[in-house]
């Protein structure tokens, strides 16, 4: 079924809702709520350029969804991000990078090196910096207005990171020894999205009520009662895609077919990655298994070993007991029978001598028989 709202987790479906001047008012309400008002109410914003010089002769461009900078000078990063990315942590510390240093003392050296793609940033950046300079004459060295950026994403951290029902996570410069936080200008806000199915929202909260409609609004084919009032109704009446024109359906459709195919890709290098780790599992597990094998029938074959061994030996040694037993007994019965003999000899009246001689007895012997 063809959804009726737009999903705001394509590229262009969330700059639709949150990056141009018309719908200015629908960032301010969001900010606002997820930061909420320790530092003030957000009143207004200006956008600034979301293409962003790299650090390295401009070899490198960094493009934000959404960048943009309140009256009192606090700058906000929003960023989508529809799919796990390597080293995500450090891409998201890296863009909040990017807005303390527009506001510190410009490298001239490496800028001047880059292309002159970036030559004319360079003059705006210059300018803007003698700007500040002129208005800031009498602050202290680095001072830095607070620095924000808000990365709603549409997969989760690690599950060692944190448990299943947190979705919400703010993060700041922390002592680890007390616990305090140390450097409270740099704020990283990270939402993770799929969470939502087990966390009970509470639609009286602002900052839930934002969550909620960014999470299902392309699911939805009216809007729910509980996102009335405030700017929910524009919200929805910008998100209504029978509401575009040409041109916006055009890039519509190229940005959803993009996060389809980025998806796609995702998935298929999920499914080959898992098939490889089960190939070099097998090929693993058979050389493991051979070693434990081997282990295994050198342990049952010194049993088996040990026990033919016993049963052969008990019949070698019943075989050379048979035999032992056999001399032994025809030794003894052949004394037996030289006795028995000298007895009838000696009875007969034969002489003594004699019969040790017949039958190899001593002298005696043959005196002590009866």
């Amino acid at each position: 079924m063809q959804e009726k709202f737009i999903n705001p987790f394509y590229d262009y479906g969330f700059k639709k809702l949150f990056a141009t001047d018309e719908n200015k008012d629908l960032l301010i309400s969001f900010l606002n709520a997820i930061i909420g008002d320790e530092k003030g109410v957000i009143t207004d914003l200006t956008y600034k350029n979301v293409e962003q010089i790299g650090e390295f002769n401009g070899a490198k461009v960094n493009y934000f969804d959404v960048y943009c900078q309140t009256q009192s000078g606090k700058r906000f990063i929003v960023e989508m991000q529809g799919s796990w990315k390597p080293f995500f942590k450090e891409r998201t510390v890296y863009y909040a990078a990017k807005p303390i240093r527009d506001q510190g003392a410009v490298e001239k050296d490496a800028l001047i090196k880059a292309s002159r793609k970036y030559r004319k940033e360079l003059e705006i950046y210059e300018k803007k910096q003698l700007e500040r300079e002129r208005k800031h004459k009498n602050d202290p060295p680095y001072h830095l207005e607070d620095v924000y950026l808000v990365a709603i994403m549409d997969f989760n951290f690690s599950r060692r990171e944190y448990p299943r029902n947190s979705y919400f996570h703010k993060v700041m410069l922390m002592d680890v020894e007390d616990h305090h936080v140390f450097y409270n200008k740099l704020t990283l806000i990270y939402i993770e999205m799929p969470k939502l199915r087990y966390v009970k929202l509470d639609l009286n909260s602002p900052r839930d009520k934002w969550v909620y409609a960014l999470y299902n609004i392309w699911r939805f084919d009216r809007r729910p009662e509980e996102l009335d009032g405030d700017v929910f109704p524009k919200f929805f009446e910008q998100a209504e895609i029978a509401n575009f024109n040409e041109d916006q359906d055009i890039a519509y459709e190229r940005s959803r077919k993009a996060y389809l195919d980025s998806y796609a890709n995702m998935i298929g290098g999920r499914i080959m990655g898992q098939e490889q780790g089960r190939r070099e599992g097998r090929k693993l597990g058979r050389k493991e298994g051979r070693k434990e094998g081997r282990e295994e029938g050198r342990k049952e074959g010194r049993e088996e070993g040990r026990k033919e061994g016993r049963e052969e030996g008990r019949e070698e040694g019943r075989e050379e007991g048979r035999k032992e037993g056999r001399e032994e007994g025809l030794e003894q019965g052949r004394a037996e029978a030289n006795l028995e003999n000298a007895r009838k000899m000696k009875a007969l009246g034969m002489d003594k001598e004699v019969i040790a001689q017949v039958t190899g007895l001593g002298l005696e012997a043959i005196e002590r028989l009866m």
